[in-house]
């Protein structure tokens, strides 16, 4: 959608937006469709009868000379009567609504997670994809709650406005001279307040979130060690500045243009509605005598309340349009279909892996970062992906897990193409381990699982932490597998080294159901020696599964059946460990500059 079309949509288009919103409302909390209208009906008839009604009714009772006794009864009944309703829905408010209105936003924000999951890992790293993401999920429930106000506002003011219509006109037809030009500026002016109002908030947000990483980055303990050791501080101080500077020009801009239409709108309902009425109104009381005390004051009020209501109308649908300015991005988002299609088959339990003639390009890239790759992968087989940063080693990885499809060629699993599978089913055959992990402040046993725990648990999760070499460090915390990791919400939250964390990681693949492990660098927080003997270790206790596993130490590819040399996104070796090194190629090279440091001469023939 062109920018154009963007800022003047047409009312199909808006209503269709609004009801888009209102359909989320009904499906979820349908009695909220219910009881708000029927609270603005009797508000708004009880607000009429209170504050224009009955002054209207005392003031000319008086002057026609009515019973002073029926006056006062007349007046507490309707009192005591509104007074009744209202702690009635006072009482509805508080107790229940919150309730409801909770229920709405879990609803709506288990969608933006959902969603969150279901689309391509690619989005992650489309920036203009990331950006409707957080505008989607930061401003989704307050839209959902500006379409049902401005609805429900919408239902006041037409209900409020047939109400004093009637009753002004019913006194002085002229009076509609007083309320139409306000209404018509206002009309015309509050389209292009959004517009503005839109673009300003757009530009800003952008910059909020600049800030908002700034800000991250001053407290998160992933930027601590940087953050004082370097001068990047300075940096991302000045990166902070900058967005606030921005914003202070947004608000320069933007905010001479709100404050002008404001301007105009405001003057014309002050001076010409409000003084205008209230002149002709005192004239027609005083002067000709056509009009009676009680119907000039309500006059008076009336006619400046019927010009704000008349307002409010215009307010109330232009908020509609406002509204659907946000929901075209929420709804991009909530309507994207992801690229990486769920099949249909279920993936059995295992089978041989087979890439054949694959090539994969990023998005906005002009290389393939990998070319013709072709690759078996067969039961219990191990294999070391090995070569250089930037070979590919982690592309063909995702690629294998479905994080991406590759632009040319096929990848099959049990004799099919891996798109055929569903994805769920497909990915839950690999226990997977990337170098970058991440524990969640939750428990040790939750973090091995991470699923709902189950009985038994107990003992797989032990077993896991076993084999992954780090059970008698979690042994020494005083609640064993039931210890909370981090200190994000307990003070005694146990904190683990890297390699540590990384020992984690790799027994969450152990305590997974799966027949094919892949370990993206999963020790580089380990000293070389402590990797191969934590690969030695992980070998044994993956007999009978597939590995495949990426280091930039080529000591533990003595581990493997097999060593893929990956250069420059093609494959350039394979063989053995024993092969490759009496064909003494690159990889013997490679294998000979770093065993030197670390490894016995024995391990290196």
């Amino acid at each position: 959608m062109n920018p154009k079309t963007k800022n003047t949509p047409s009312w199909k288009h808006i209503i269709n937006n609004n009801f888009y919103i209102l359909k989320i409302i009904s499906k979820v909390v349908p009695e909220l469709c219910f009881m708000l209208p029927i609270r603005i009906i009797v508000y708004s008839v009880i607000q009429f009868i209170t504050n224009t009604w009955l002054l209207r009714y005392i003031i000319n009772g008086f002057q026609d000379g009515m019973d002073f006794k029926k006056i006062i009864l007349i007046v507490l009944f309707i009192y005591l009567f509104g007074f009744g309703i209202k702690q009635l829905f006072a009482y509805y408010e508080n107790v229940h609504a919150p309730k409801i209105y909770l229920r709405l936003e879990e609803y709506i924000q288990k969608r933006i997670f959902e969603k969150n999951t279901s689309v391509e890992y690619a989005c992650y790293e489309d920036k203009v994809f990331y950006d409707k993401y957080v505008k989607a999920s930061g401003d989704l429930y307050n839209r959902v709650m500006g379409v049902l106000q401005s609805m429900l506002s919408f239902f006041h003011v037409v209900i409020t406005l047939s109400m004093y219509s009637f009753f002004v006109l019913s006194i002085d037809p002229y009076l509609v001279l007083f309320i139409i030009l306000p209404v018509i500026i206002s009309f015309l002016l509050e389209k292009k307040k959004n517009i503005v109002q839109h673009e300003y908030n757009m530009k800003s947000q952008e910059e909020n979130r600049q800030s908002g990483y700034t800000s991250r980055t001053f407290y998160l303990a992933d930027f601590a060690k940087e953050m004082r050791l370097t001068n990047i501080y300075k940096v991302m101080l000045e990166r902070f500045e900058n967005s606030a500077q921005n914003i202070i020009a947004y608000i320069r801009h933007y905010g001479l243009k709100l404050a002008t239409i404001d301007y105009i709108i405001n003057e014309s309902k002050e001076v010409f509605s409000c003084m205008g009425a209230m002149l002709y109104a005192a004239y027609q009381t005083l002067v000709t005598g056509s009009m009676q005390y009680g119907d000039c004051l309500v006059v008076i009020n009336s006619v400046q309340a019927l010009i704000y209501t008349i307002i409010n109308v215009s307010n109330a649908i232009m908020a509609f349009h406002r509204n659907s300015l946000y929901i075209d991005t929420i709804r991009e988002y909530l309507d994207y279909e992801p690229k990486i299609k769920d099949g249909e088959l279920d993936a059995p339990e295992s089978g041989e892996l087979h890439i054949d003639n694959i090539r994969f390009r990023y998005d906005g890239s002009d290389k393939d970062v990998l070319r013709d790759v072709s690759l078996t992968i067969r039961p219990g087989e191990k294999i070391a992906l090995v070569g250089h940063n930037g070979a590919g080693k982690s592309t063909l990885v995702k690629l294998l897990l479905r994080l991406y499809d590759p632009t040319h060629g096929t990848i099959s699993y049990a004799g099919k193409n891996i798109k055929s599978y569903k994805l769920a089913g497909y990915r839950n055959r690999f226990g997977v381990v990337f170098q970058d992990v991440r524990l969640f402040a939750m428990s040790v046993k939750d973090n091995v699982v991470l699923r709902r725990t189950r009985n038994g648990d107990e003992k797989c999760v032990e077993q896991a932490l076993t084999d992954s070499g780090c059970i008698e460090k979690i042994r020494s915390f005083e609640k064993g597998i039931d210890a909370v990791l981090t200190r994000e919400f307990d003070d005694d939250g146990k904190i683990l080294s890297g390699g540590e964390g990384q020992k984690i990681a790799i027994a969450r693949a152990f305590a997974k159901e799966n027949s094919i492990l892949l370990l993206d660098e999963p020790s580089s927080a380990l000293d070389p020696i402590a990797e191969y003997r934590m690969y030695e270790t992980l070998m044994k206790a993956c007999a009978g599964k597939s590995v495949v596993f990426i280091s930039h130490r080529l000591a533990s590819a003595v581990l493997a059946d097999r060593v893929i040399l990956l250069e420059d996104g093609e494959i350039v070796e394979e063989g053995s460990h024993s092969e490759l090194i009496k064909k003494n190629g690159k990889y013997a090279e490679l294998f000979r500059i770093q065993a030197q440091n670390y490894v016995t001469e024995e391990v290196m023939v």
